[in-house]
């Protein structure tokens, strides 16, 4: 199953990448919480704590909606038991109105799993924090 988890964070973030971002629902359980708190110092119009699907989709809508266009690297994914690390790497974005394009730091993220569900997802803006939070520190 852990494996398996790793897979399907792999690809939830393929699937963003494609713009394709409904098929996330299908691995979200209905009560996750999206927590981007820690992201405050980059993104500080949404940090907060976000719930269900509505909230993530509100989530979501609010940060896209600021981008024209955005891409990543996959950095790594990484198993910590119940919990996926996905950090990310060369993060631009194109403002929507603007066409400016901007960097953001390294971001990191930390799925945590239960019944085969993502029921909670953390951002965070450093790959160390990330990986301290779900055990893996080096």
């Amino acid at each position: 199953m852990l494996q398996e988890n790793v897979e399907i964070v792999r690809a939830l973030a393929e699937s963003f990448q494609r713009r394709d971002h409904e098929r996330a629902f299908a691995f979200y359980d209905p009560e996750i919480e999206w927590d981007a708190s820690r992201c405050a110092d980059v993104i500080p119009d949404i940090a907060g704590v976000y719930r269900g699907h509505d909230g993530v989709r509100a989530y979501w809508r609010q940060f896209l909606s600021a981008w024209n266009d955005l891409v990543f690297e996959i950095d790594a994914v990484r198993d910590a038991g119940d919990d996926v690390v996905l950090l990310i790497r060369n993060q631009h974005q194109w403002g929507r109105h603007s066409e400016i394009a901007t960097d953001f730091p390294s971001m990191a993220m930390v799925f945590t799993f239960r019944g085969g569900k993502v029921v909670r997802v953390c951002t965070y803006t450093d790959h160390d924090a990330a990986l301290e939070a779900a055990g893996l520190s080096e």
